[in-house]
């Protein structure tokens, strides 16, 4: 098959969108970590502080038709989506006007006007729900793909074998993406896992296996466009491996050493890097910079207010939304 040529470059106005998703990211979850820490959020949450690169890059990667698979870390993802802010906000505080109607919280932001498939309550089940997900996109025929994110310790888990074997046996138009942040609750990578990098597992499928910076915005993109592209015309799935730190774990640092938090912190912080790149090409000032986090603050306010506001679910309610509407067959019966 004949590659479609593309433009796999950002231009000015795309990297300036990132950007701004990044800031926008880093925020609402500063937010949002910080309610949770002074007992004003209930539930539970899993911050992606110091990996907005990715899914900031991936923004620029997908289309409307495209799915997002998410893993426990997604509300980044789903902001970058573009999903619906307040909505989302809402569903933090577990309000009826939250995108999940308050059932499912941070961690279950599914969005199915938006193609997203949010975490799982199973670590490692995000990569079958990809690969579920990747059958629907051939069988629908339009060139949609998916992108699936998860952490390397779910990498560990046999689903991810039995996903990842069976899209590249029917190749399925999936981009595997492993955020790499190298802690599984108070275990680092290296006494969980034998090989060097995640992505090198891609030759045991036969598939296009790359390791990256995932603090890189740019090498995110250029990396998953490529990896998108070849998806696109059928040649199957892929995996990403994305190397970057968390900041947080639970909502709190209790299970991560302060020097390596605060080493990834001062020396590897994704969007204090990217500001600098902006900077340095002329496309970013202090002025520009500014108004940008103004304009960012002043709509995670609004979405504050607009959540805080919400009404609880009601008991009654508890039930709905379980299961989806029956389908009737030709005989006009349901199954």
């Amino acid at each position: 098959m004949q590659r479609r040529k593309s433009n796999m470059a950002l231009t000015e106005k795309d990297m300036l969108d990132v950007y701004e998703t990044m800031i926008l990211i880093r925020e609402s979850e500063s937010q949002m970590t910080s309610l949770y820490q002074n007992g004003k959020l209930p539930g539970h949450i899993l911050p992606c502080l110091g990996q907005e690169a990715i899914p900031s890059a991936f923004s620029k990667v997908l289309k409307g038709s495209d799915f997002v698979v998410t893993g426990h870390r997604g509300g980044g993802h789903y902001i970058a989506r573009g999903g619906d802010f307040k909505g989302m906000w809402a569903e933090l505080y577990m309000k009826r006007n939250g995108v999940m109607k308050g059932k499912g919280g941070q961690m279950h932001l599914v969005d199915m006007q938006k193609n997203t498939i949010a975490g799982n309550a199973i670590v490692g089940a995000t990569w079958v729900l990809g690969t579920g997900a990747g059958f629907a996109a051939k069988l629908g025929k339009k060139g949609a793909i998916v992108a699936c994110f998860g952490g390397e310790g779910a990498t560990n888990r046999g689903t991810f074998h039995e996903a990842i074997n069976l899209a590249a046996v029917k190749k399925l138009p999936v981009i595997f993406v492993c955020e790499n942040n190298r802690k599984q609750l108070w275990n680092d990578i290296s006494e969980t896992t034998a090989v060097k990098n995640i992505a090198d597992r891609a030759a045991s499928y036969d598939i296009p296996g790359i390791t990256v910076d995932g603090n890189d915005p740019v090498a995110v993109y250029e990396k998953a466009a490529k990896l998108a592209e070849r998806a696109r015309d059928g040649d199957g799935p892929s995996i990403l491996e994305c190397k970057t730190f968390k900041w947080t774990d639970s909502g709190s640092n209790l299970r991560l050493e302060k020097e390596e938090v605060e080493y990834w912190k001062t020396r590897k912080d994704p969007v204090a890097l990217f500001k600098k790149k902006l900077e340095g090409m002329k496309i970013l000032d202090a002025q520009a910079d500014e108004k940008i986090r103004k304009a960012i603050n002043e709509k995670i306010e609004k979405a504050i207010e607009f959540g805080q506001q919400g009404k609880d679910p009601l008991p009654e309610e508890a039930l709905e939304d379980v299961y989806s509407i029956p389908v009737s067959n030709k005989t006009g019966g349901a199954h």
